[in-house]
């Protein structure tokens, strides 16, 4: 009979779950750990976060995924280090013994190291920020409809910071929230809401094509969204955006969309890392100097054919979670290859950019249908 190995997943996002699925049908024993019960579906957490879904739209619970697979189990956990000689990782409940580990522990904003960003800043990276935001957003209109004197003091006016794909989509759900908002507070006046949409770079949308960008910064306009690309935040108060420009924008809201970085774990697994503190890996995914572990996904330095890091995106931890995993089932130390099947922006109701392989480009209603 075939050895049946212990395989640990740190991470219950798209590339562990990916990973898991893939490990499932090969007969390996797989352990998921992760601190929360349930997987996210982050692409959508910006429509949790301004009322077009609810929470139980987005995440889903683990055990459940997995219903029927009787070689997966998962295990709520904090993951505290690991023990490299004992091939044991290190929980704040335990340890648990693997004959193989995939770390799949994602990212987390990065406020690089802008003043106030972290404290007041709202990131939209897990479950729990989507619902904050949501509560805060709803609490400024309350607030503002209670005394209408904060409208002057930033009550209403709403700064996105960073003008990639969740940027936009943030800015753009905002603006349609204020139109059903707006019915709801039929006192306020609605000339007091403002959403700004700061970006440091010239364009929106660096990684999409010039016509892409410029139908983004178009549509978002006619939304009233003020769009300022060429600036930066320098500085964040609990009332207060400053920016490099010398503007200073009265705000209560401000949301941090602006870079992530690989989640500290990789720091705590004492294993090299580069950019963003994402881990580094051989081109098969294995994690330098240890031959029995892998790194997938956001917090894995992974180098795309170009000799450039690939992105951290969905579908890069998704087929990096498959290919670590058939790597384990077959041990065939081969390069990793990344299929890219594209990108999009939602900007509102009916209304995206989509860039797809072989430079098809669509905007308007067929992105948003694709």
């Amino acid at each position: 009979m075939p050895v049946v190995s212990e395989v640990v997943i740190v991470g219950a996002g798209f590339g562990g779950l990916a990973a898991a699925k893939e490990l499932a049908k090969s007969g390996e024993r797989v352990t998921i750990v992760d601190r929360h019960n349930y997987h996210t579906f982050q692409p959508l957490l910006y429509q949790v976060a301004t009322a077009g879904l609810n929470a139980a739209d987005v995440a889903y619970a683990v055990r459940g995924i997995f219903q029927g697979q009787s070689n997966v189990s998962f295990r709520q956990a904090e993951v505290t280090g690991v023990d490299w000689v004992r091939s044991t990782l290190e929980l704040d409940d335990g340890e648990l013994p693997f004959d193989h580990l995939i770390v799949a522990a994602g990212a987390t904003a990065a406020y690089f190291g802008i003043e106030g960003a972290a404290e007041n800043g709202f990131p939209l990276y897990v479950l729990s920020d989507a619902i904050t935001l949501r509560n805060h957003i709803l609490s400024r209109f309350e607030a503002a409809d209670a005394d209408a004197a904060l409208i002057d003091d930033g009550a209403l006016c709403f700064v996105v910071v960073g003008g990639g794909p969740t940027g936009v989509e943030v800015a753009g759900a905002l603006s349609e929230l204020f139109v059903v908002l707006r019915k709801d507070f039929p006192d306020l006046d609605p000339s007091g809401a403002r959403i700004v949409l700061v970006e440091m770079a010239d364009t929106l949308l660096q990684p999409f094509s010039a016509a892409s960008q410029r139908h983004a910064r178009a549509r978002l306009v006619d939304m009233g969204v003020d769009v300022r690309t060429n600036d930066a935040v320098m500085r964040v108060t609990p009332n207060r955006v400053e920016l490099r420009s010398g503007t200073e924008l009265d705000a209560h809201t401000l949301v941090w969309a602006a870079g992530v970085r690989a989640n500290p774990l990789a720091d705590a697994l004492a294993v090299p890392t580069g950019r963003s503190g994402r881990i580094v890996v051989g081109a098969d995914l294995r994690i330098d100097g240890h031959t029995n572990a892998f790194a997938i996904g956001d917090v894995a330095a992974i180098t795309g054919a170009d000799g450039q890091l690939l992105p951290m995106v969905a579908q890069v931890a998704i087929q990096s979670g498959r290919h670590a995993a058939r790597e384990i089932a077959g041990a065939r130390h081969r390069p990793f290859r990344y299929r890219d099947k594209g990108t999009m922006a939602t900007i509102g109701r009916r209304a995206a950019v989509a860039e797809l392989p072989l430079h098809v480009r669509l905007s308007g209603t067929p992105a948003w249908m694709a």
